[in-house]
């Protein structure tokens, strides 16, 4: 009789061909920018400031959207959606599954988070990332990232270290596909509140 881990695994649709595959994720000054190369990759839209980097086939492909389909139904009954949630989620979901890699990016009302997920039980809260087949080697991807990226680089200099990182060593012409995920400011009302606060306090003293 094979085990329940046996059984899903026999069952998830096979992967697309990943070589060279590369996935990459910057914060920045004003947010988190995603990129990811044109060797089978997508970025997933799961709920509005939150959006998921992997493979554009397969189990993954199956899993993120049903990752979608379920913030959806979370969304309709007016629940706020935390970037925690969703790599609870996503984690759950792989669960019997083969390991994968895995990079969440987005912001909501707790802050502004990126996030890779290398297994259910291996997350990791990061400032820079590079994940996929094609990242690793002592002069890829993720060793090129890990030595130019710098802390609060701005939009310009974090979109040119996105692209040139995901594209780095192939063997023909890739191309990126970007994604960036901007803090959003504070909303308008609190701004009001805390002026009026302040104004009032200034009265008193």
């Amino acid at each position: 009789m094979s085990s329940p881990k046996e059984e899903a695994t026999k069952e998830r649709s096979p992967k697309a061909p990943s070589d060279g595959s590369v996935m990459v994720g910057v914060s920045f000054d004003g947010g988190i920018i995603l990129a990811v190369n044109s060797v089978n990759n997508l970025i997933y839209y799961l709920d509005d400031q939150i959006y998921c980097c992997a493979n554009s086939a397969g189990y993954d492909r199956e899993m993120l959207i049903d990752a979608s389909s379920k913030l959806e139904n979370s969304r309709a009954s007016n629940s706020r959606i935390l970037v925690s949630q969703v790599v609870e989620l996503i984690s759950r979901l792989y669960e019997k599954a083969d390991p994968t890699e895995l990079l969440v990016a987005g912001e909501d009302v707790t802050g502004l988070y990126l996030v890779t997920v290398t297994g259910p039980q291996t997350v990791t809260l990061v400032d820079f990332a590079a994940l996929g087949d094609g990242a690793a080697g002592p002069t890829g991807p993720a060793e090129y990232l890990k030595s130019h990226w710098q802390p609060a680089m701005s939009l310009k200099q974090a979109e040119a270290l996105a692209r040139q990182t995901v594209t780095l060593g192939g063997a023909q012409r890739l191309c990126a596909d970007v994604c960036i995920v901007f803090k959003r400011p504070p909303p308008p009302l609190r701004m009001e509140r805390l002026t009026s606060l302040r104004y009032h306090n200034q009265k008193k003293s």
